[in-house]
Protein backbone atom coordinates (compact mmCIF):
# COMPACT_ATOMS: atom_id res chain seq x y z
CA UNK A 1 0.00 0.00 0.00
CA UNK A 2 1.49 3.20 -0.71
CA UNK A 3 0.47 7.05 -0.83
CA UNK A 4 0.73 9.94 1.68
CA UNK A 5 -0.15 8.36 4.60
CA UNK A 6 1.61 5.27 4.48
CA UNK A 7 4.69 4.26 5.97
CA UNK A 8 6.84 2.16 5.17
CA UNK A 9 9.18 0.66 8.21
CA UNK A 10 12.61 1.60 7.89
CA UNK A 11 14.72 -1.01 7.28
CA UNK A 12 18.29 -0.86 7.60
CA UNK A 13 21.19 -3.37 6.43
CA UNK A 14 22.95 -5.32 8.87
CA UNK A 15 25.86 -6.10 6.60
CA UNK A 16 27.37 -4.18 3.28
CA UNK A 17 27.68 -6.42 0.34
CA UNK A 18 30.07 -5.99 -2.75
CA UNK A 19 26.82 -5.42 -4.88
CA UNK A 20 26.41 -1.97 -1.90
CA UNK A 21 29.82 -1.13 -2.39
CA UNK A 22 29.46 -1.07 -6.49
CA UNK A 23 26.15 0.74 -6.06
CA UNK A 24 27.37 3.74 -3.82
CA UNK A 25 30.48 4.29 -6.14
CA UNK A 26 27.94 4.43 -9.07
CA UNK A 27 26.32 6.77 -7.27
CA UNK A 28 29.43 9.09 -6.14
CA UNK A 29 30.88 8.62 -9.14
CA UNK A 30 27.74 8.37 -11.74
CA UNK A 31 30.27 8.81 -14.50
CA UNK A 32 32.07 5.66 -13.90
CA UNK A 33 35.40 7.34 -12.81
CA UNK A 34 38.29 5.08 -11.61
CA UNK A 35 39.46 7.59 -9.33
CA UNK A 36 37.95 10.54 -7.69
CA UNK A 37 39.82 13.86 -6.12
CA UNK A 38 39.07 15.18 -3.00
CA UNK A 39 37.15 18.43 -4.48
CA UNK A 40 35.23 15.92 -6.71
CA UNK A 41 34.41 13.60 -4.00
CA UNK A 42 32.91 16.60 -2.19
CA UNK A 43 30.52 17.75 -5.29
CA UNK A 44 29.06 14.54 -5.71
CA UNK A 45 28.70 13.54 -1.34
CA UNK A 46 26.99 17.39 -0.89
CA UNK A 47 24.24 16.06 -3.30
CA UNK A 48 23.25 13.99 0.05
CA UNK A 49 24.63 15.96 2.73
CA UNK A 50 24.70 19.61 1.59
CA UNK A 51 26.70 20.54 5.15
CA UNK A 52 29.59 18.16 4.33
CA UNK A 53 32.86 20.08 4.73
CA UNK A 54 36.28 19.96 2.31
CA UNK A 55 37.65 19.03 6.38
CA UNK A 56 35.97 15.97 6.78
CA UNK A 57 35.93 14.43 3.39
CA UNK A 58 39.83 14.80 3.71
CA UNK A 59 39.81 13.44 6.88
CA UNK A 60 37.10 10.76 5.63
CA UNK A 61 39.66 9.73 2.26
CA UNK A 62 42.77 10.69 4.07
CA UNK A 63 45.82 10.91 2.21
CA UNK A 64 45.45 10.56 -1.81
CA UNK A 65 41.89 10.48 -3.95
CA UNK A 66 38.33 8.39 -3.34
CA UNK A 67 38.62 5.04 -5.19
CA UNK A 68 36.84 2.30 -5.28
CA UNK A 69 39.04 0.42 -3.27
CA UNK A 70 39.37 2.72 -0.87
CA UNK A 71 35.57 3.01 -0.50
CA UNK A 72 35.77 -0.52 -0.02
CA UNK A 73 38.41 0.22 2.74
CA UNK A 74 36.24 2.87 4.41
CA UNK A 75 33.05 0.73 4.26
CA UNK A 76 34.31 -2.99 5.62
CA UNK A 77 37.59 -2.08 7.38
CA UNK A 78 36.58 0.89 9.38
CA UNK A 79 33.16 0.47 10.48
CA UNK A 80 32.23 0.75 13.91
CA UNK A 81 29.41 -1.00 15.96
CA UNK A 82 26.94 2.16 15.66
CA UNK A 83 27.69 1.63 12.06
CA UNK A 84 24.46 0.84 9.87
CA UNK A 85 26.96 -1.63 8.06
CA UNK A 86 28.65 -3.65 10.45
CA UNK A 87 30.24 -6.22 9.40
CA UNK A 88 30.39 -9.63 11.72
CA UNK A 89 33.91 -10.70 9.97
CA UNK A 90 35.51 -7.31 10.98
CA UNK A 91 33.94 -7.38 14.50
CA UNK A 92 35.60 -11.20 15.06
CA UNK A 93 38.84 -9.59 13.33
CA UNK A 94 38.96 -7.24 15.56
CA UNK A 95 39.18 -9.76 18.69
CA UNK A 96 42.82 -11.04 17.29
CA UNK A 97 43.63 -7.31 16.36
CA UNK A 98 43.26 -5.96 19.27
CA UNK A 99 46.01 -2.59 18.53
CA UNK A 100 44.29 -1.89 15.22
CA UNK A 101 47.38 -2.61 12.91
CA UNK A 102 45.07 -4.36 10.07
CA UNK A 103 47.35 -7.81 10.80
CA UNK A 104 47.94 -10.23 13.09
CA UNK A 105 51.32 -11.78 12.99
CA UNK A 106 51.51 -15.96 12.66
CA UNK A 107 53.16 -16.04 16.03
CA UNK A 108 50.42 -13.76 17.60
CA UNK A 109 47.98 -16.35 16.17
CA UNK A 110 49.72 -19.51 17.69
CA UNK A 111 49.79 -16.90 21.09
CA UNK A 112 45.99 -16.67 20.95
CA UNK A 113 45.28 -20.83 19.43
CA UNK A 114 47.35 -21.67 23.10
CA UNK A 115 45.60 -19.81 25.51
CA UNK A 116 42.44 -21.82 24.40
CA UNK A 117 41.48 -24.87 26.07
CA UNK A 118 43.12 -28.31 24.79
CA UNK A 119 45.34 -26.83 22.77
CA UNK A 120 48.86 -27.69 25.08
CA UNK A 121 50.72 -26.67 21.60
CA UNK A 122 51.61 -26.12 18.09
CA UNK A 123 54.55 -27.51 16.16
CA UNK A 124 56.15 -26.79 13.71
CA UNK A 125 53.78 -28.73 11.25
CA UNK A 126 50.86 -27.18 12.98
CA UNK A 127 52.12 -23.60 12.36
CA UNK A 128 52.89 -24.75 8.57
CA UNK A 129 49.43 -26.23 8.07
CA UNK A 130 47.86 -23.19 9.85
CA UNK A 131 49.75 -21.01 7.62
CA UNK A 132 48.84 -22.28 4.68
CA UNK A 133 45.18 -22.04 5.56
CA UNK A 134 44.46 -18.44 6.93
CA UNK A 135 47.52 -17.05 5.22
CA UNK A 136 46.36 -16.47 1.90
CA UNK A 137 48.31 -14.08 0.17
CA UNK A 138 51.60 -16.19 1.79
CA UNK A 139 52.60 -12.51 3.30
CA UNK A 140 53.46 -14.40 6.44
CA UNK A 141 50.66 -12.54 8.55
CA UNK A 142 46.73 -12.66 8.78
CA UNK A 143 45.41 -9.30 7.02
CA UNK A 144 41.35 -9.07 7.23
CA UNK A 145 40.68 -9.52 3.71
CA UNK A 146 43.00 -13.11 4.61
CA UNK A 147 40.64 -13.68 7.73
CA UNK A 148 37.50 -13.26 5.92
CA UNK A 149 38.10 -15.00 3.20
CA UNK A 150 38.99 -17.79 5.19
CA UNK A 151 34.84 -18.54 5.94
CA UNK A 152 34.11 -18.07 2.60
CA UNK A 153 36.47 -20.43 0.78
CA UNK A 154 39.48 -22.68 1.99
CA UNK A 155 42.41 -22.31 0.32
CA UNK A 156 44.17 -25.25 -1.90
CA UNK A 157 45.74 -26.68 1.27
CA UNK A 158 47.92 -29.86 0.43
CA UNK A 159 46.26 -32.76 2.55
CA UNK A 160 48.57 -34.34 5.07
CA UNK A 161 50.39 -37.70 3.63
CA UNK A 162 49.76 -41.35 5.10
CA UNK A 163 53.12 -40.76 7.16
CA UNK A 164 51.96 -37.47 8.40
CA UNK A 165 48.37 -38.53 10.06
CA UNK A 166 50.29 -41.73 11.58
CA UNK A 167 52.54 -39.28 13.54
CA UNK A 168 49.76 -36.88 14.24
CA UNK A 169 48.29 -40.17 15.79
CA UNK A 170 50.69 -41.49 17.45
CA UNK A 171 51.59 -37.48 19.19
CA UNK A 172 47.37 -37.79 19.92
CA UNK A 173 47.75 -40.79 21.32
CA UNK A 174 50.69 -40.21 23.17
CA UNK A 175 49.21 -36.88 24.74
CA UNK A 176 46.39 -39.46 25.37
CA UNK A 177 48.27 -41.52 27.60
CA UNK A 178 49.98 -38.57 29.60
CA UNK A 179 46.97 -37.27 30.29
CA UNK A 180 45.23 -40.92 32.09
CA UNK A 181 49.08 -41.01 33.31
Amino acid sequence: MSGAGSTRPSVRPTVMTEEDLYTAWGVISPEGHGVLTKSAALDSLRLFFPQLSAREVKALVGTGNLSIDKLRELLFHTQTPDSAFTDPNWEAFKIIDPNGTGYVEMSDLQKLLLQMPGVDGIDDADAEFLAKLVDADGDGRISFRDFSQLGNWAPEVEMPSEEMRKRMAAQAAAKADETRS
